[in-house]
């Protein structure tokens, strides 16, 4: 079997499911995993603070880049059998099969929400059926030589760049927040961040039920921290106290301008996906020291985009294009994998050089493999066995 989906299909509606938190699990600095039973999200978390003053201060982002206590690139991929834990965990708990169609991981579905504007990266995913649901994996292994590839291409004074504004990211992070609420910090915890070992060991990833036209998904996407306070009100909404964090390069030219709304459709799609309301920007200069941040609200960023005048390569980005382009893909894929049927495993393929958008079904010891422990382990099936 092997189908193709335009391109430039598009679904009439852009009707988004209100996400909503389901759980949450998290990595602490030791590299071990932990669920909701086990650690609380006041423990979990982080705090957003940095005031207008601290900004003045000139932080120097590369600053402890040889302390760098960085995970294993093998390591820190979106990892299944720990995703499988956790939902096993919450059912077990709740009594109950969490609803959703699909289920998968955030950055999946931020590369098909992008696509339109991001034509030419390949990616490749795989999907099997069980228990009446779609479960969709990474290609991690393409992911990592496609980043390989690009490395490779890079002297030694880019690839070190690279790494360096990589790193500044994780330090950004560091600077901006706390382990607790402001209130509850000393005076040397808040000042003395910037001499803080960064790390990026340290996850939050919170599970969100969502979804688009009829097609209803279960995501799990990575958490920086929170702009206010964790609530204990059960009806008072956590996603609008997540913040999403990012840095980019001051924008001195109009040029940069163009490339910045690239970055910052990405990181809208990130947050919109989970249902995050705020994004905050570093800005650093060419010496990667911080000059300047910004907030901007999720919802605000289409119309930010949209009303653009900045020269940019490519078509013009607009936001509701890209949604249309999602519900299509979404509603397709449910449409043509018979979820009842769970002796199949599927490919899911983006090629760049023939803009084809394909699925395929695997056969032999691919697909064998898919099925028996390449998506689901063998303790999460017993689980949804007892749970009939």
């Amino acid at each position: 079997m092997l189908k193709t989906f335009p391109i430039l299909s598009r679904a009439e509606t852009t009707a988004l499911k209100q996400p909503k938190e389901v759980f949450s699990y998290s990595r602490n600095i030791e590299g071990e995993w932990l669920t909701d039973e086990h650690i609380s999200k006041n423990e979990a978390l982080s705090y957003f603070y940095l005031p207008d003053s601290f900004v003045d201060r000139q932080y120097d982002l590369q600053g402890g880049f040889k302390s760098f206590q960085k995970i294993p690139e093998q390591q820190n991929v979106a990892h299944f059998p720990l995703y499988l834990e956790a939902i096993q965990k919450h059912e077990q708990k709740t009594g109950k099969k969490v609803k959703a169609d699909i289920i998968t991981f955030r950055g999946i579905m931020t590369k098909l929400l992008t696509l339109p504007y991001n034509l030419n990266k390949p990616f490749q995913l795989y999907a099997i059926a069980f228990d009446g649901q779609l479960f969709i994996k990474n290609d991690d292994e393409l992911d990592l030589k496609v980043r390989a590839e690009e490395e490779a291409k890079n002297n030694d004074e880019q690839a070190r760049y690279m790494k360096v504004c990589e790193y500044g990211g994780y330090k950004f992070e560091t600077l901006v927040t706390l382990p607790k609420p402001w209130a509850e910090c000393s005076r040397k915890t808040i000042e003395n961040r910037n001499k803080k070992v960064v790390n990026n060991y340290e996850q939050y990833i919170s599970v969100v039920r969502t979804g688009i036209g009829k097609v209803k998904t279960l995501l799990a996407g990575e958490v920086d921290c929170v702009w206010d306070y964790v609530p204990e009100d059960k009806h008072d909404d956590i996603l609008s106290h997540y913040v999403e964090l990012k840095t980019s390069r001051t924008i001195t030219r109009p040029n940069q301008g163009g490339d910045f709304e690239k970055k910052l459709f990405r990181t809208w799609a990130q947050c919109f996906l989970l249902g995050i309301k705020r994004i905050v920007y570093g800005f650093r200069d060419e010496n990667h020291i911080l000059k300047d941040m910004e907030v901007y609200n999720t919802e605000e960023v289409p119309v930010l985009i949209k009303d653009s005048n900045l020269p940019s390569k490519g078509p013009k980005i607009v936001c509701v294009n890209a949604l249309k382009w999602y519900g299509a893909v979404l509603e397709w894929l449910h449409r043509n994998i018979d979820v009842t049927d769970e002796q199949k495993a599927y490919k899911i393929t983006y090629d760049p050089g023939s803009r084809t958008f394909l699925l395929t079904e695997c056969i032999g010891d691919e697909s064998k493999e898919l099925r028996n422990g390449g998506i689901l382990t063998e303790e999460f099936k017993v689980w949804r066995d007892q749970l009939k």
